[in-house]
This record gives C-alpha cells, structure tokens and sequence, in this order.
C-alpha cells in the first residue's frame, strides 16, 4: 500500500506546533514513560486503562497519539540520516515503521471513551442550567469532599475558570460580615480579559459564603484555594453523583453565576463584565441567560478590576494605571452594587 508521507510528515508537524501547557507536556511526558515500562503495546496499555482507571483514559489516549506523533518525527530524521549514508534497506524499514505507527493514532482516534471517562465533551452547560433543582449549590458542597471544598465553593460564588483555581485564588476574611474573592485571570492579552479582579460578599445573604468565611477563619483570615483543573472537574462530578444531581463541572458554575448576574443586575453590564473576568459587555453573552435566573439574594455588594469595561458607548476607555495581581486594595475599576435582596417566594 502506497503512503503519502509528506502528507504524514505535515501532520505531525502541525500537531506537535500546537501550542500546549509546560504542565501538560510534563503530564504527556510521565505516561509516555509508564507506556514504555509496562511492555505493553500502545494500544494494549490503552485498553487496560479503560478497563482499570477509565476516568484517566481521555488524557491517557491523548498522551499516546502525542508520543506517536514525536516518533514519525524521529523516524523521519533517521531515515533520512540512513538514506544519505546509503543504507537504502534501513531507510525503508523506518518508513514502513512510521506507517504502522500513523495507523496506531488513527486506531486511537477511533476508540470510544468508556462511561465514567472524564470528558469535557457533552451537552451545553447553560442548558443544563435549567434542570439543577433550586438548592443544587447548596447540596453539591454538602458532598464535596474536604480536600477540595474551599475550591469547589471559590467556584460555586464567583464562577471562576478552572485555570484560575490551578493557579490560585485568594480568600480574604474583611469583618464580620464581609468576605472578598482575588482572582487572577487566566485569559487576558494586552487589551482583552482581566488580569484581576476582587469580588466583596455578604455572607449574610448566603450560606455558601458564610461556610468559606469559617473555613477562611480557621486559616487566620486568609485563605489560599487552589486545585488544578482535572481534580476539580473530577470532585465536583463526584460531589454531584453523591448528591444524586447532573453531572455538574465549574463552567455550570460560572454559567450559573452569569444568569444570576443578569436576572438581578440586568441594568449594571460594567458590573457583569467585571464579575466574570472579561474587560467587555459584549462577552457576557456567551453565558447564562437572564431567563435562566432565579429569585432569590446576590451575595456579591462589590466589584473591583484591573481595566475599565468596554461597551458600544465606550469603546475605548482609559487604561488603569496598573495590572498587577490584586494583593488587598488595588488600583483599578471600582462599582459598588447598591442592592436589595428579592425576597424568596
């Protein structure tokens, strides 16, 4: 059979060029080596994590067609190597070698995921908003194990990006009855994102807020909630099941949050943009509905950023004087939220 491999070469190329997290290719990089170690064939060693840890087969399959692909790379530059030192018979064997192995990554491609693998792949997270009973939050940290609960309970209030969390978020006790949540953001560039924002709670007009407000206490009033990604998607799909929900991950959380924004805060968009990390009104859209929200408090009194919000009507305002990372007050956008509670029918 006749292969093209300028064709497969490309390939390889284009996919090794994606960008990638350090962290990710360190992770690609450790199962590679467990694949060589096991002697076991990919596809063998593929088959027995789906039979034995079928949450880590999506990572597991994608580290595997990443090694494959670093192999045609160096298959190519040996058989090169061997055809301009005239070893015409081993040039060919290392090219018969990268067909077998682009066939591998197309059998790779080809297996379906297990049940209980974890994917992000699924139906829209703002429609699933409409089928979390009203007390859902509330019943997703009661089966949220320790480890990961001042986390998942960061996430549940401000609906911040998993990234975020990997990074680090800081809970801050103010008095006693106040609460703030810094986040750095995670997609920011020169003119787009937040590089971070400070969200201010009541935690008299939430139980969620009050129960972190304790947590961060007991750490001496500051606390720091970190947990990467993965983990956190993986507790909170957990914490759901237990908990007998949908299976919920932080972006329902975030989904959430901004339908709740919109329903109650419909005429404040600046305060909106600012509350989800965006350095405009027109990102907003693409989360929640304001149909989608619910009677009840808003927690959140205040809403500092890093940038001043973009809307049609200011286009182009003045940059902050500075970006740096929150650490208490910073120098940014400011809004109070002069709110009164909807009473809960």
């Amino acid at each position: 059979m006749a292969h093209n491999f300028k064709q497969i070469f490309g390939e390889a190329k284009e996919h090794l060029t994606k960008p990638k997290r350090a962290k990710t290719l360190e992770r690609y990089g450790r199962i590679w080596k467990s694949f060589n170690q096991s002697g076991l064939s990919v596809l063998e060693y593929i088959d027995y994590v789906a039979l034995t840890t079928p949450g880590q087969f999506v990572l597991v399959r994608s580290a595997a067609i990443h090694g494959l692909w670093k192999l045609i790379i160096q298959k190519f530059r040996s058989a090169y190597r061997k055809m301009t030192d005239g070893l015409k018979q081993a040039s060919a064997d290392d090219l018969t070698e990268v067909a077998g192995v682009r066939q591998v990554i197309d059998q790779l491609r080809n297996r379906k995921p297990p049940k209980a693998a974890f994917t992000r792949k699924g139906q829209s997270k703002r429609a699933c908003i409409g089928k979390l009973p009203d007390d859902w939050q509330q019943r997703l940290a009661d089966n949220t194990i320790t480890a990961a609960l001042p986390a998942v309970l960061v996430s549940l209030l401000s609906g911040c990006r998993p990234e975020e969390l990997g990074m680090g978020v800081t809970v801050s006790v103010v008095d006693d009855q106040r609460l703030s949540i810094c986040i750095n953001g995670a997609k920011t560039t020169e003119t787009n994102g937040q590089p971070w924002r400070k969200l201010t709670y009541d935690i008299a007009l939430s139980p969620l807020a009050g129960q972190l407000w304790r947590i961060a206490s007991r750490k001496g009033g500051v606390l720091q909630a970190k947990r990467e990604p993965r983990t956190l998607h993986a507790n909170m799909a957990a914490a759901s099941k237990k908990a007998g929900l949908p299976p919920i991950c932080a972006y329902i959380a975030r989904h959430y949050l901004a339908s709740q924004l919109k329903h109650l805060w419909s005429d404040t968009k600046d305060a909106i943009a600012m509350a989800l990390g965006h350095a405009s009104t027109a990102t907003q859209k693409r989360y929640g509905s304001r149909q989608q929200g619910r009677k009840g408090a808003m927690a959140i009194v205040k809403v500092e950023a890093a940038r001043p919000v973009r809307t049609p009507e200011r286009p182009h305002p003045r940059p902050t004087r500075t970006h740096e990372p929150v650490q208490g007050d910073g120098v940014g956008t400011l809004i109070e939220i002069d709110y009164t509670p909807l009473s809960v029918d």
